[in-house]
Protein backbone atom coordinates (compact mmCIF):
# COMPACT_ATOMS: atom_id res chain seq x y z
CA UNK A 1 0.00 0.00 0.00
CA UNK A 2 1.11 3.53 -0.61
CA UNK A 3 1.35 6.23 2.04
CA UNK A 4 -1.91 7.93 1.03
CA UNK A 5 -3.90 4.68 1.31
CA UNK A 6 -2.36 3.90 4.71
CA UNK A 7 -3.26 7.37 6.01
CA UNK A 8 -6.82 7.02 4.74
CA UNK A 9 -7.18 3.60 6.41
CA UNK A 10 -5.77 4.94 9.68
CA UNK A 11 -8.20 7.88 9.64
CA UNK A 12 -11.08 5.53 8.85
CA UNK A 13 -10.11 3.21 11.73
CA UNK A 14 -9.87 6.12 14.19
CA UNK A 15 -13.31 7.37 13.17
CA UNK A 16 -14.75 3.87 13.45
CA UNK A 17 -13.28 3.41 16.93
CA UNK A 18 -14.66 6.79 18.06
CA UNK A 19 -18.10 5.94 16.67
CA UNK A 20 -18.12 2.56 18.41
CA UNK A 21 -17.06 4.20 21.67
CA UNK A 22 -19.84 6.78 21.44
CA UNK A 23 -22.42 4.10 20.71
CA UNK A 24 -21.20 2.03 23.64
CA UNK A 25 -21.25 4.98 26.04
CA UNK A 26 -24.69 6.04 24.82
CA UNK A 27 -26.02 2.50 25.20
CA UNK A 28 -24.66 2.17 28.72
CA UNK A 29 -25.90 5.55 29.92
CA UNK A 30 -29.49 4.97 28.81
CA UNK A 31 -29.77 1.20 29.31
CA UNK A 32 -31.67 1.29 32.59
CA UNK A 33 -34.01 -1.57 31.70
CA UNK A 34 -32.39 -4.86 30.77
CA UNK A 35 -34.15 -7.12 28.35
CA UNK A 36 -34.15 -10.80 29.29
CA UNK A 37 -33.84 -13.11 26.30
CA UNK A 38 -33.14 -16.50 27.91
CA UNK A 39 -34.02 -18.32 31.10
CA UNK A 40 -30.34 -18.44 32.04
CA UNK A 41 -30.13 -14.67 31.60
CA UNK A 42 -33.05 -14.32 33.99
CA UNK A 43 -31.60 -16.66 36.62
CA UNK A 44 -28.22 -14.93 36.58
CA UNK A 45 -29.75 -11.46 36.89
CA UNK A 46 -31.99 -12.49 39.77
CA UNK A 47 -29.15 -14.24 41.61
CA UNK A 48 -26.54 -11.48 41.42
CA UNK A 49 -28.59 -8.33 41.95
CA UNK A 50 -30.09 -7.65 45.40
CA UNK A 51 -33.18 -5.65 44.35
CA UNK A 52 -34.95 -6.47 41.08
CA UNK A 53 -38.20 -5.26 39.57
CA UNK A 54 -39.35 -7.68 36.89
CA UNK A 55 -41.82 -6.63 34.20
CA UNK A 56 -43.71 -9.28 32.21
CA UNK A 57 -45.32 -7.84 29.11
CA UNK A 58 -46.61 -8.80 25.71
CA UNK A 59 -46.85 -6.89 22.45
CA UNK A 60 -49.96 -4.98 23.59
CA UNK A 61 -48.14 -3.22 26.46
CA UNK A 62 -45.83 -0.79 24.62
CA UNK A 63 -47.13 2.32 26.42
CA UNK A 64 -46.58 0.74 29.85
CA UNK A 65 -43.08 -0.27 28.74
CA UNK A 66 -42.24 3.41 28.20
CA UNK A 67 -43.58 4.25 31.66
CA UNK A 68 -41.48 1.41 33.15
CA UNK A 69 -38.36 2.81 31.50
CA UNK A 70 -39.14 6.25 32.94
CA UNK A 71 -39.46 4.79 36.45
CA UNK A 72 -36.11 3.01 36.03
CA UNK A 73 -34.42 6.39 35.51
CA UNK A 74 -35.40 7.60 38.99
CA UNK A 75 -32.17 8.82 40.62
CA UNK A 76 -32.94 7.25 43.99
CA UNK A 77 -33.46 3.84 42.39
CA UNK A 78 -30.30 4.28 40.36
CA UNK A 79 -28.33 5.16 43.51
CA UNK A 80 -29.67 2.00 45.18
CA UNK A 81 -28.68 -0.09 42.13
CA UNK A 82 -32.19 -1.47 41.67
CA UNK A 83 -32.24 -3.56 38.52
CA UNK A 84 -35.19 -3.30 36.17
CA UNK A 85 -35.76 -6.32 33.94
CA UNK A 86 -38.30 -6.87 31.21
CA UNK A 87 -39.49 -10.16 29.77
CA UNK A 88 -41.60 -10.42 26.66
CA UNK A 89 -43.89 -13.26 27.73
CA UNK A 90 -45.28 -13.47 24.19
CA UNK A 91 -42.07 -15.32 23.26
CA UNK A 92 -42.58 -19.06 23.61
CA UNK A 93 -39.23 -19.70 25.31
CA UNK A 94 -40.01 -17.11 28.03
CA UNK A 95 -43.70 -17.81 28.55
CA UNK A 96 -42.87 -20.60 31.02
CA UNK A 97 -41.23 -18.00 33.32
CA UNK A 98 -44.51 -16.14 33.50
CA UNK A 99 -46.32 -19.36 34.34
CA UNK A 100 -43.69 -20.29 36.93
CA UNK A 101 -44.40 -17.06 38.85
CA UNK A 102 -48.17 -17.29 38.50
CA UNK A 103 -48.60 -14.45 36.01
CA UNK A 104 -52.03 -14.76 34.45
CA UNK A 105 -52.64 -11.15 33.37
CA UNK A 106 -50.30 -8.89 31.42
CA UNK A 107 -48.62 -6.62 32.21
CA UNK A 108 -47.31 -7.85 35.55
CA UNK A 109 -44.62 -6.54 37.89
CA UNK A 110 -42.89 -8.86 40.37
CA UNK A 111 -40.38 -7.75 42.98
CA UNK A 112 -37.31 -9.78 43.98
CA UNK A 113 -34.95 -9.31 46.90
CA UNK A 114 -31.71 -11.28 47.08
CA UNK A 115 -32.84 -13.79 44.48
CA UNK A 116 -36.25 -14.54 45.96
CA UNK A 117 -39.67 -13.05 45.26
CA UNK A 118 -40.77 -10.46 47.81
CA UNK A 119 -43.60 -11.89 49.91
CA UNK A 120 -46.39 -10.09 51.75
CA UNK A 121 -48.59 -12.14 54.10
CA UNK A 122 -47.45 -15.34 52.38
CA UNK A 123 -48.28 -14.07 48.89
CA UNK A 124 -45.87 -13.04 46.18
CA UNK A 125 -45.90 -9.27 45.70
CA UNK A 126 -47.26 -8.74 42.20
CA UNK A 127 -48.78 -5.75 40.50
CA UNK A 128 -50.90 -6.53 37.42
CA UNK A 129 -52.89 -4.68 34.83
CA UNK A 130 -52.59 -1.15 33.53
CA UNK A 131 -50.99 0.91 36.28
CA UNK A 132 -49.66 4.42 36.49
CA UNK A 133 -46.11 5.54 37.10
CA UNK A 134 -47.08 6.78 40.57
CA UNK A 135 -48.58 3.40 41.48
CA UNK A 136 -45.44 1.55 40.45
CA UNK A 137 -43.18 3.96 42.34
CA UNK A 138 -45.44 3.67 45.37
CA UNK A 139 -45.07 -0.14 45.34
CA UNK A 140 -41.30 0.09 44.89
CA UNK A 141 -41.04 2.53 47.79
CA UNK A 142 -43.35 0.41 49.93
CA UNK A 143 -41.43 -2.83 49.48
CA UNK A 144 -37.88 -1.54 48.97
CA UNK A 145 -37.99 1.83 50.78
CA UNK A 146 -36.00 0.91 53.91
CA UNK A 147 -33.65 -1.30 51.91
CA UNK A 148 -33.00 1.53 49.46
CA UNK A 149 -32.10 3.91 52.29
CA UNK A 150 -29.81 1.34 53.94
CA UNK A 151 -28.12 0.49 50.64
CA UNK A 152 -27.50 4.14 49.75
CA UNK A 153 -26.13 4.85 53.25
CA UNK A 154 -23.72 1.88 53.06
CA UNK A 155 -22.71 2.83 49.53
CA UNK A 156 -21.91 6.41 50.59
CA UNK A 157 -19.93 5.16 53.62
CA UNK A 158 -17.87 2.85 51.36
CA UNK A 159 -17.26 5.73 48.98
CA UNK A 160 -16.11 8.06 51.78
CA UNK A 161 -13.83 5.36 53.21
CA UNK A 162 -12.33 4.70 49.77
CA UNK A 163 -11.69 8.44 49.26
CA UNK A 164 -10.10 8.69 52.71
CA UNK A 165 -7.85 5.71 51.99
CA UNK A 166 -6.92 7.20 48.64
CA UNK A 167 -6.04 10.54 50.25
CA UNK A 168 -3.92 8.80 52.89
CA UNK A 169 -2.11 6.74 50.27
CA UNK A 170 -0.33 9.71 48.68
CA UNK A 171 0.88 11.36 51.91
CA UNK A 172 4.15 9.39 52.24
CA UNK A 173 5.22 10.70 48.85
CA UNK A 174 4.78 14.35 49.78
CA UNK A 175 5.58 14.36 53.48
CA UNK A 176 7.91 11.41 53.99
CA UNK A 177 9.92 12.45 57.04
CA UNK A 178 7.54 14.82 58.76
CA UNK A 179 4.73 12.29 59.06
CA UNK A 180 6.06 8.80 58.82
CA UNK A 181 9.43 8.57 60.60
CA UNK A 182 8.97 7.63 64.24
CA UNK A 183 10.77 9.95 66.66
CA UNK A 184 11.53 12.59 64.02
CA UNK A 185 10.92 16.18 65.09
CA UNK A 186 11.00 18.72 62.22
CA UNK A 187 12.13 21.49 64.63
CA UNK A 188 15.39 19.60 65.23
CA UNK A 189 16.47 19.88 61.61
CA UNK A 190 20.00 21.01 61.04
CA UNK A 191 19.72 23.44 58.16
CA UNK A 192 23.35 24.70 58.27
Amino acid sequence: MNKKTEDAMETYNKKLIMLMGLLLINGISYAKVRSITTRRDFEQSIAKDPMVVLFFYDDRNKNILRMYEDVSKNQRYDDADIVFLKINAARKELFDLAQMYGVTHMPAFIFFYQGKPVMDNGNRVMLTGSITQDQLQSYIDQYYGAKIDQYITRKEARKEKRIEQENDSWKPYFYPRDMFVPGYDPSERNLE
